[in-house]
């Protein structure tokens, strides 16, 4: 149901946006930070994922042309790769990540056959292993997508995640209470809370556009990081 007071796509994608540069921050800068600012912006970065696999969901349902959605993630993730590897390591960046759940997306409503669907789906989420957020990353997309149009399909798919990652992030920080365990509790409770609450209230409606400069800012942003940690000698 539409909610003419609610969170446009445009809100959303600021706070992915704010949660995903907090995140950086913390993890590059992290040893440089005091233990409570580390912890928060930890915590904000728990925005970042849900909200960009939920809203991939809603650009496969709205898309006209899903072969130029997906040429277009492809070309974004191809152009940030460097800076991210730079930065992570040799592992794939969430929009190869976020590439794979459109590929599983499009499997699931176009391969006929249950068997070479399940394979294709258990390939799929295989391949992501090697990407950031693992195989959590398509199972969540799959979640949002199966269950949206159950009643409070979201906040389901969100408390199944939230579980499943959120505990192991409690027995860490309870056997060891440091900035980095709670920070990583903090992502998958506050975090992971607040980005239920804003989906929750999405209304459907687009707001602002900002294709181009929410794809042009995660590689820029991972390019900045990288510069200011080679300056600082990190």
């Amino acid at each position: 149901m539409s909610r003419p007071l609610g969170v446009t796509a445009f809100s959303l994608k600021i706070a992915a946006i704010v949660g995903m540069t907090a995140n950086h921050i913390a993890n590059v800068f992290g040893t440089l930070l005091p233990a409570g600012s580390m912890v928060a912006l930890y915590s904000l970065g728990g925005l970042t994922f849900p909200i960009m696999a939920y809203l991939l969901c809603e650009g496969y349902r709205h898309t006209s042309n899903v072969r130029r959605y997906a040429m277009r993630l492809a070309t974004f993730a191809a152009i940030s790769q460097v800076p991210f590897s730079l930065l992570f390591g040799a592992t794939g960046n969430v929009l190869v990540t976020l590439l794979i759940g459109l590929g599983l997306l499009w499997a699931t409503d176009h391969i006929p056959n249950v068997a070479l669907r399940v394979l294709t789906i258990a390939a799929g989420i295989t391949l992501s292993s090697l990407c950031d957020w693992g195989i959590i990353g398509p199972i969540v997309i799959l979640l949002f997508w199966h269950l949206n149009d159950r009643p409070r399909g979201s906040a389901l798919t969100m408390l199944v995640a939230g579980l499943a990652l959120g505990l192991p992030a409690l027995s860490w920080a309870v056997t060891d209470p440091s900035a980095l365990s709670l920070g990583v509790l903090g992502y998958y409770t506050a975090g992971f809370g607040l980005a239920t609450i804003l989906i929750a209230n999405y209304n459907g409606q687009r707001g602002r556009p900002m294709k181009w400069f929410f794809y042009a800012y995660y590689p820029a942003h991972l390019l900045a990081l990288w510069i200011a940690k080679f300056l600082l000698g990190l």
